[in-house]
């Protein structure tokens, strides 16, 4: 509003100047003196001040809106500062509410704390007569402690001068035997020869040679005693390479036979450890066939001995052989050093041993 009104004085005096150099002539209405102003400069000045005005009145509106823009900002402002006093207002009649509660709540258990401390003050007195009874107690039963352990420090006191007394006279005793013990020793050491190193030397190496014979002679018994015991024990074997063994050229046998009668000698019947075995055998086998203790009963081609019950690890077999040509050739043969599968009901002769180690 102020600046509408700056505008209009203004124009008014911007008119009256522009007025009032205005002449007017008959001939000419652009140059015109003016008897009558207000009546004479109507039109003119109306022409003239047109853009003004047009410009005034934009302005106007302008400025019309923008203080309608501020109102309602303005107005929204308040509506929300005006919800927000409601909410406030709202909480704290709330909060109002529930105080009277707590505080009560709060006094009742105040209350209470005060009579479980007024209960408690009252049990004080008795409660510290006990304990200063129990505290008197334990101070007499200390001090009877007390008393007892300084009356065994005196007693051990009393030993431990006597012990003081005693010692000064042994210790003596015991260094001047020491000292005598010392130079016999050393007299000893003297006569010790200068060669008792090389003395030494030679006792170690007779000591040797000693228990080199010694154990000569126990592997040469051992092998007498195991002669003798094969002989008291198994007087018909006879020792091949480091094995006994029992070779039968007369009578012949089924396999089971044969197992029973090497059973029935006190020995096994016979299964080869290795080649070398074998061939000391073979030097005293003749022509014939001899059952050995070797067969796949449970397993075919599975070889087991029947003295140990393990799985054989040498055989020497004939040439395609074993061939299973029959059903029930589950049993081993030795012909001329070599090794073949047969039918166990057949005959033959046999080789027994004496241990289970094969």
């Amino acid at each position: 509003m102020f600046r509408l009104k700056k505008i209009i004085v203004y124009l008014f005096v911007a008119c009256n100047l522009l007025g009032s150099r205005v002449e007017c002539t008959e001939n000419s209405r652009s140059v015109c003196l003016l008897q009558d102003p207000p009546n004479q400069c109507g039109e003119f000045c109306l022409s003239v001040l047109q853009p003004l005005l047009d410009h005034i009145v934009t302005h106007q509106e302008q400025w019309n809106t923008s203080e309608a823009l501020r109102l309602n900002e303005t107005q929204a402002k308040l509506d929300r500062i005006q919800t927000q006093l409601a909410a406030q207002t709202l909480s704290l009649e709330e909060s109002a509410q529930k105080v009277p509660g707590d505080i009560k709540e709060r006094l009742d258990r105040m209350e209470h704390l005060q009579t479980a401390l007024q209960e408690s003050l009252k049990k004080m007195p008795a409660e510290l007569d006990a304990r200063l009874m129990r505290m008197e107690n334990q101070q007499k039963t200390i001090g009877d402690q007390l008393e007892n352990q300084i009356n065994l420090t005196k007693g051990q006191q009393d030993q431990l001068e006597a012990l003081k007394n005693a010692v000064p006279i042994n210790f003596e005793v015991r260094l001047a035997q020491i000292e005598e013990q010392q130079k016999l020793l050393q007299e000893t050491l003297k006569k010790i020869p200068e060669d008792f190193e090389q003395k030494l030397q030679k006792l170690e190496q007779n000591q040797k040679d000693e228990l080199t014979k010694l154990g000569a002679q126990q592997s040469a018994n051992q092998v007498t005693l195991m002669e003798i015991y094969s002989k008291v024990f198994w007087p018909n074997f006879e020792r091949i390479g480091s094995r006994l063994f029992y070779i039968n050229h007369k009578d012949a046998f089924n396999w089971q036979s044969a197992v029973d009668f090497c059973r029935g000698m006190g020995g096994y019947i016979a299964a080869i450890k290795d080649q070398e075995e074998l061939d000391a055998i073979s030097e005293r086998l003749d022509d014939k066939s001899y059952w050995l203790g070797i067969n796949d009963m449970h397993s075919r081609n599975t070889y087991v001995s029947e003295a140990s019950g393990r799985e054989v690890e040498f055989l020497n077999w004939n040439a395609g052989e074993p061939n299973h040509g029959n059903d029930d050739e589950n049993c081993v043969e030795l012909i001329k050093s070599k090794m073949n599968d047969d039918p166990c009901q057949k005959n033959k002769h046999v080789i027994c041993q004496t241990d289970k180690d094969v």
